[in-house]
């Protein structure tokens, strides 16, 4: 079994003509948003193996901001693949992954990210309640969890992931 966590980088301070896109740092908020996501990560019964993250700024720092509360940091490869990419083009840097590596977690950029998280799901085997929300929107700092019942990360495919969780840096304030 394979497992994706996708991560959408927490809120970045907005764009300027002063720093690139790449550039953009997270606000106090998103690091804020961050750490409080790698806090339900610690919690979760299965943490990632690796990291597969973007270059740009605002990925990393969420990335740092989940390791944060983690008791060990995840091993990490940035991928310049990530930024800016199609679902097509993450699904294609997931699938070089080692298939030693049982869960990966990714973290980027929407559109990807939101175009991925709703066409990785099998909808007979996910929930629809969950499938409408990523449907809907994909906010920043946003967690979407599949599962594949595959043991080879070049058999991940569209549709062939049961989606088990989808958590919002929100739902966790309540």
């Amino acid at each position: 079994m394979k497992r994706i966590s996708l991560l959408r980088h927490a809120e970045a301070a907005e764009r300027s003509p002063a720093i690139t896109d790449r550039e953009r740092p997270l606000t106090k908020k998103g690091r804020e948003d961050s750490r409080l996501m790698g806090g339900f990560l610690a919690k979760s019964d299965r943490l990632p193996g690796l990291a597969l993250c973007s270059p740009s700024t605002r990925t990393r720092e969420t990335l740092d901001g989940v390791n944060a509360r983690l008791a060990e940091p995840l091993e990490t490869m940035i991928d310049a693949a990530i930024y800016e990419a199609t679902e097509e083009e993450i699904l294609e840097a997931i699938k070089t992954l080692p298939d030693e590596c049982d869960h990966v977690l990714v973290v980027g950029h929407n559109p990807g990210f939101h175009a991925l998280g709703v066409r990785l799901a099998d909808p007979h085997e996910s929930d629809a309640r969950e499938l409408a929300r990523i449907a809907n929107k994909f906010p920043k700092g946003a967690l979407a969890v599949f599962e594949f019942d595959i043991g080879a990360w070049r058999k991940a495919d569209f549709g062939g992931g049961r989606l088990v969780q989808f958590t919002r840096p929100k739902d966790l304030r309540k």
